[in-house]
């Protein structure tokens, strides 16, 4: 009973299909043959009532009692030239019937058989089709396409579930990136204010004040007017650069796991020349990567460059390849994050509360969670004797 079950739901359509019309003929052919005989029956038993009623003479003689030469020499016409009416109208009736039995019995079997495999076959996976449809055409993917069957149609609904979830996916990569960058906007707005603010009221003071002012005075509020003009141009640049980010484009290419594990070395002992730094691979070297590695070592420059601003002694980095991704774990030996601004570390322009560096605009690690996210990955972070950043990329 399984096996039967399992071919139904494994078996193709061209599979049903023959199958359906196969029977669809047999049952055709039954039926002709039942319906032709009932019609040879019924003609012959008409035939049989005027056998004994054929008039030998004045005599009614039963006519297979009578020799064949008598018959032939005494009666030889068609025994049909005897039927009364009534009888003639059903013999021609029934003659006519058989007549068109067989078309009429398959084009009978064939139709029903077709609408029995639409039924079967067609008409539920066409309804799911058809539903998943309208609902994508009202923008509403909160839906599945299920389909238990195994055959062409199951398959398209596979496919059309599958592209039901790249949509829903592409539509809340779009909504996140929206609200990423309302939240990017809002943190740029309120950036901008302090400097702003000040240059305002330098300006402010200078014009009121001038003349009057001593030229120490006035060169001290030059400069400070100077340093704020300047930190307003690198807030301009950030931007553009993170408008860029948006548009970059994974590029995927081979690269062996020795080579890459090379350059990460090297860019760790050049940027962390002033610390400990310790480098742990995992893998053979021979192993080949499809990554895009210009991405992966821009997001390792930075997560060093964070780990060097806030490490004491020493940075640890390891590295492996794992089911079908490459991971990366950069750890410093400083106090970590504030426990309760883990989950906002990688939002943009975040700086910790106790952070005095007003040169550091809190991007790089929004940074990398860009790029993971591009590349197939994400970001992790958390404490454990120090700040431990995870990134991972797919291949």
């Amino acid at each position: 009973m399984g096996k039967i079950k399992r071919f139904q739901i494994k078996k193709s359509i061209k599979t049903a299909f023959a199958c359906y019309m196969l029977i669809g003929i047999l049952l055709a052919i039954f039926l002709s043959l039942f319906f032709s005989g009932v019609c040879e029956s019924v003609k012959e038993q008409i035939c049989k009532k005027y056998e004994y009623e054929i008039q030998y003479g004045n005599l009614n003689i039963q006519l297979e009692m009578l020799p064949e030469k008598l018959i032939i020499g005494h009666y030889a016409g068609d025994i049909t030239t005897l039927f009364r009416p009534n009888d003639q109208r059903l013999y021609d009736v029934v003659s006519f019937f058989s007549m068109l039995v067989f078309p009429v019995c398959f084009i009978f079997c064939i139709a029903a058989t077709s609408i029995l495999f639409y039924k079967q076959q067609l008409q539920k996976p066409l309804s799911i089709l058809d539903y998943a449809a309208s609902k994508i055409a009202k923008n509403n993917l909160d839906f599945k396409v299920i389909y238990k069957k195994e055959d062409e149609m199951g398959k398209l609904c596979v496919s059309f579930e599958k592209m039901r979830q790249a949509l829903q996916e592409n539509n809340e990569e779009m909504w996140r990136q929206m609200e990423e960058r309302k939240r990017l906007n809002v943190a740029f707005s309120h950036d901008l204010r302090t400097p702003l603010t000040v240059l305002k009221g330098q300006s402010e003071l200078l014009m009121q004040y001038a003349p009057k002012m001593s030229e120490e005075k006035v060169r001290r509020t030059s400069e400070m007017m100077h340093h704020h003009i300047i930190r307003l141009e690198q807030y301009v640049q950030v931007m553009g650069e993170m408008q860029r980010l948006e548009d970059i484009e994974v590029v995927r290419q081979p690269i062996t796991l020795g080579e890459l594990y090379k350059q990460l070395k090297e860019i760790g002992e050049v940027v962390c020349s002033q610390k400990s730094f310790s480098f742990e691979a995992a893998g053979e070297p021979y192993i080949i990567l499809e990554i895009d590695s210009s991405m992966v070592l821009r997001v390792f420059e930075n997560l060093l460059a964070n780990a060097v601003r806030f490490a004491k002694e020493k940075i640890i980095v390891s590295a492996e390849v794992q089911d079908g991704y490459f991971y990366l774990v950069v750890s410093d030996d400083g106090n970590g994050f504030v426990e309760k601004e883990l989950e906002n570390v990688t939002k943009p322009f975040y700086k910790a509360v106790k952070e005095t560096d007003k040169e550091h605009f809190g991007m790089g690690l929004n940074i990398c969670k860009i790029l993971c996210e591009k590349h197939g990955g994400y970001i992790h972070v958390k404490n454990k004797n120090g700040a431990v950043v995870s990134v991972t990329f797919k291949q």
